[in-house]
């Protein structure tokens, strides 16, 4: 009974996708037909998660054994528990085929933010209902269809023993199991539930991902997810601009098409590089080929992430959208639209690819470039050597950053290219053979981030010999900060927690010396366009390191914004400035000037209000496309 009642509710949900797909047919561009049938196939599991979650109820009542389930009312109040949760399934589903117009992306749990008042809501129940008359009356039917199959499925003879057969005790844990994986989206335990970012692993263009979509799952796997508070610190996004600008537009005089390569390591903190710490004695740093590179490259000597998580650094260096209250690709609108390095350069003939030796669904990377727009994006499955692998995360950091130097001699020039690396995670294991090779430092990570630094070192000798490597500029920085460090007064703080080097490296050495200002990860995408040369309009909350105007620096943390501008770092509540420091001076934030310089706290006051309304505004009303 159960099952049958599953597989129709599956089928109502196919309807309902083929009545969203007709509705808004016009809005999926280069969409082919052929593309349907799989998009339809892969719906299916999106459908199972949402359709378990709202029959979770209903699944209880009637597989725990018990003689009430032969009592008429039990039956009654079973029937209201089965259909009162899909009916409103099916409400909201159906109410996106007429909304989606307005936004481009599925309804998700922020709209009982955005819409909390009752009177509110009703009001505009009954606006929709009048203009859009042929989704309400496909609303009916689908109400009407979900009572007809319902009562089509019989429930079974009365079983009139008074203890449970074992077929009744054997099939709970069975089908628990079968819930289990329906409502994750999947049945790979090891790997995260399927989020609204997966559904652009199964279509060509992110865009048709809401055809992969339904509504009661998008809206579930995002209640608890922090929406982004209105703010109206400004009158307008125009009267915050003169602040705080994120549309911005870089060219140069003759584009370079050079090739783009971004490698992010993981965990690699600014304390294990030495080159960042000459002017003290006897500094103890584990990445000897990072010093020889940063020798001979463009090196920003105060770089921050703007995340403490790996899931936190692809839409920042990607597509310059820092973290907020929670990492971007976790939040309501993690299907917003958006521009990216990829779907920019991909206008000039750039083929893009991600690389991750880990698996396809970790941190949701794969799916988030897709969205993003890479043409390509390749996991462990992809790998071709299983015994590489190292247990518990990823292919080995050697092994694969050869396999990629391999895959890039392969792609057609122009590329652009991001790896991340796995190796120097916890729980920082090296491989056996290299047992003593690295120092193992003062803290678990050290050994692993040595090992890891090698593993750059032999990339770049492996790259060096390929004829793509002199067209490129290469960008080198971590996901994050390490959570552990050796020199706590210097880095266990609000700033030190995001220190990260970055490094920008060309081969023909056109990129040299020590860039003072403070850079963030959010800055990666307008540089390497500004440097480019590319002649486009952008969204993005960083700025080229080369422009003349350059953006203050915000990282979001525990709490509160923290504001780079010059030599001071302001911290921000939302409300009022908490803390003044001249950072480079004090880096461990010891003394507090937010009484003795008044007009430098009021302008860097201005600045994070700015930044809070274009962010705040821009990511809710997605409007992060120019």
């Amino acid at each position: 009974m159960l099952l049958k009642r599953t597989l129709w509710l599956v089928l109502l949900y196919q309807v309902m996708r083929c009545i969203f797909f007709v509705m808004n047919h016009r809005m999926f561009q280069e969409l082919e037909f052929s593309d349907l049938p799989m998009i339809f196939l892969h719906g299916v599991r999106f459908d199972l998660s949402a359709i378990a979650y709202l029959s979770a109820g209903y699944y209880a009542m009637y597989l725990i054994p018990s003689p009430l389930r032969e009592k008429k009312w039990y039956r009654l109040t079973g029937g209201a528990v089965w259909l009162l949760p899909h009916l409103a399934g099916i409400l909201f589903n159906m109410a996106d085929a007429g909304y989606y117009p307005f936004t481009l992306k599925r309804t998700t749990w922020v709209f009982f933010k955005e819409f909390g008042e009752e009177s509110r809501l009703l009001a505009q129940t009954g606006d929709f209902v009048r203009s859009f008359l042929p989704v309400s009356l496909f609303t009916v039917l689908m109400f009407i269809a979900l009572i007809i199959t319902y009562r089509l499925v019989r429930y079974p003879p009365a079983n009139r023993q008074s203890m449970p057969t074992w077929k009744e005790i054997a099939i709970i844990p069975v089908f628990a199991l079968l819930w289990l994986g329906a409502a994750r989206g999947n049945y790979s335990f090891g790997g995260r539930p399927a989020g609204i970012t997966q559904a652009s692993l199964f279509v060509k263009h992110p865009q048709h991902s809401a055809i992969v979509l339904n509504t009661p799952f998008c809206m579930l796997s995002t209640i608890g997810s922090v929406a982004f508070p209105p703010v109206n610190y400004f009158k307008s996004l125009s009267d915050a601009a003169v602040y705080y600008q994120p549309v911005q537009a870089y060219e140069a005089a003759k584009p370079r098409f050079k090739n783009v390569v971004i490698i992010l390591v993981e965990s690699m903190s600014r304390e294990f590089v030495a080159s960042y710490h000459q002017r003290l004695p006897g500094f103890t740093g584990y990445m000897p080929f990072m010093d020889t590179l940063i020798s001979n490259s463009l090196n920003c000597r105060y770089a921050y992430s703007n995340g403490k998580r790996s899931i936190e650094a692809l839409p920042s260096v990607i597509a310059s959208i820092p973290s907020g209250y929670e990492a971007y690709t976790l939040t309501p609108y993690a299907n917003n639209h958006i521009n990216s390095i990829a779907n920019v350069l991909k206008k000039y003939g750039y083929h893009t690819s991600f690389y991750h030796g880990g698996h396809a669904t970790t941190m949701n990377f794969a799916a988030f470039c897709r969205t993003a727009g890479f043409d390509e994006t390749y996991s462990k499955d992809d790998y071709p050597n299983p015994a590489h692998y190292d247990g518990t995360w990823a292919i080995w950091d050697e092994e694969y950053l050869q396999y990629f130097a391999a895959s890039l001699n392969r792609k057609k020039e122009p590329f652009l290219s991001v790896v991340f690396t796995a190796t120097s995670h916890h729980p920082f294991r090296i491989p056996e053979r290299y047992a003593g090779r690295f120092p193992k430092g003062t803290l678990a990570i050290h050994e692993s981030i040595g090992y890891t630094d090698y593993a750059l070192k032999r990339f770049f000798e492996t790259a060096g010999k390929m004829p793509w490597y002199k067209n490129t500029l290469f960008i080198i920085t971590a996901d994050h900060a390490a959570t552990q460090s050796a020199y706590p007064d210097m880095y266990y703080n609000p700033q030190g927690f995001f220190a990260v080097p970055l490094v920008f490296f060309t081969p023909d050495s056109s990129l040299r010396g020590t860039y003072e200002e403070v850079t963030q990860h959010t800055d990666i995408f307008p540089t390497v366009l500004h440097y480019l040369g590319v002649r486009d309009t952008i969204v993005a909350f960083g700025s080229s390191i080369f422009s003349a105007s350059r953006r203050p620096v915000v990282v979001w943390f525990s709490g509160m914004f923290q504001v780079f501008e010059g030599d001071y770092l302001l911290q921000y509540d939302g409300n009022r400035a908490i803390g003044l420091y001249e950072f480079k001076t004090d880096p461990g934030l010891t003394r507090n000037l937010t009484n003795q310089l008044p007009e430098v706290r009021r302008r860097m006051e201005l600045n994070a209000r700015a930044f809070i309304q274009q962010y705040s505004t821009r990511i809710r009303q997605n409007k992060t496309l120019p």
